[in-house]
């Protein structure tokens, strides 16, 4: 019998600003409102999980401390209390409890602060990304967009970490990791902005959306093809993976027109899926 559909709504968790040039090649000089984009998601067998948790309050204030306070001059966010993930959970009837997993993208503070909100949550990562930041501290852990106060201190306790899902000698999507074993939530290796990245594919009644966090950071990238400003290599893992990764991401919304791809700060994404429904 084939396994019943999943169920994904995608929320916004607050709001940074970033200029178009930095976020793609060729970009203007403009100033964009970025959002910070998560997913809840609906397991018919494992209940109710998320795509990363991004912005919490908590996030802001672990960033006034040096040199994290380096983070926010980057990249200025806006984040309310009410729009932390666990603040929103009482709309669909949850709350922070019935969250039983969380897929956990990379390890940037914007992807990972509302992971003490969860304290019942499984962990899933790839083992890469979490031995890329696990002993990082200081200015090592703020080149890596890492903050160590934002991590559950019971986190490895906690986690399921996936090996096969990278390397070097494959491109991005050449291996899947079949989440619970029915195809309904695939991970996908998605190199270059941060070691051992995973995006997500998930299968509901309605749409089929792939979540690739920051495999690109707008909609127009992936269409067109255009990676992020060279100069990004300053704080992401690999600019030339990362380059490869837009590429296949451009390939596959060329063969898959009917899958919704979302990126995680993408304004347009943010219009076109959040508030969509949980279906």
């Amino acid at each position: 019998m084939a396994p019943k559909s999943a169920v994904c709504e995608v929320l916004n968790t607050g709001w940074a600003t970033a200029p178009e040039w930095i976020l793609l090649r060729g970009g203007g000089r403009s100033q964009m409102r970025v959002p910070a984009l998560v997913a809840l998601i609906r397991h018919p067998r494992h209940g109710w999980g998320l795509f990363d948790t991004g912005y919490a309050p908590r996030v802001p204030q672990a960033l006034t401390v040096w040199p994290f306070v380096a983070y926010r001059w980057v990249a200025p966010m806006t984040v309310a209390s009410a729009g932390a993930v666990a603040a929103q959970l009482p709309r669909f009837g949850l709350t922070a409890g019935d969250i039983a997993w969380i897929v956990v993208s990379h390890f940037h503070a914007d992807h990972v602060g509302g992971l003490e909100d969860f304290p019942r949550a499984r962990f899933i990562a790839s083992r890469s990304a979490y031995d890329d930041i696990r002993t990082r501290t200081g200015c090592s852990a703020l080149r890596r967009a890492f903050v160590p106060s934002l991590m559950p201190r019971d986190f490895e306790s906690r986690a399921t970490l996936l090996d096969g899902l990278d390397g070097p000698d494959r491109p991005a999507l050449a291996r899947a990791h079949d989440l619970f074993g029915d195809g309904l939530i695939m991970l996908y290796n998605l190199p270059g902005h941060a070691r051992g990245q995973i995006g997500a594919l998930v299968r509901t009644t309605t749409w089929n959306v792939f979540l690739v966090a920051d495999g690109c950071w707008l909609s127009q990238a992936f269409r067109e093809n255009r990676p992020p400003h060279r100069v990004t290599g300053v704080f992401v893992d690999s600019v030339r993976a990362a380059a490869r990764t837009v590429a296949v991401l451009h390939e596959y919304a060329a063969a898959h027109p009917d899958t919704a791809i979302v990126p995680s700060h993408c304004p347009e994404a943010y219009a076109r899926h959040v508030g969509r429904g949980a279906a």
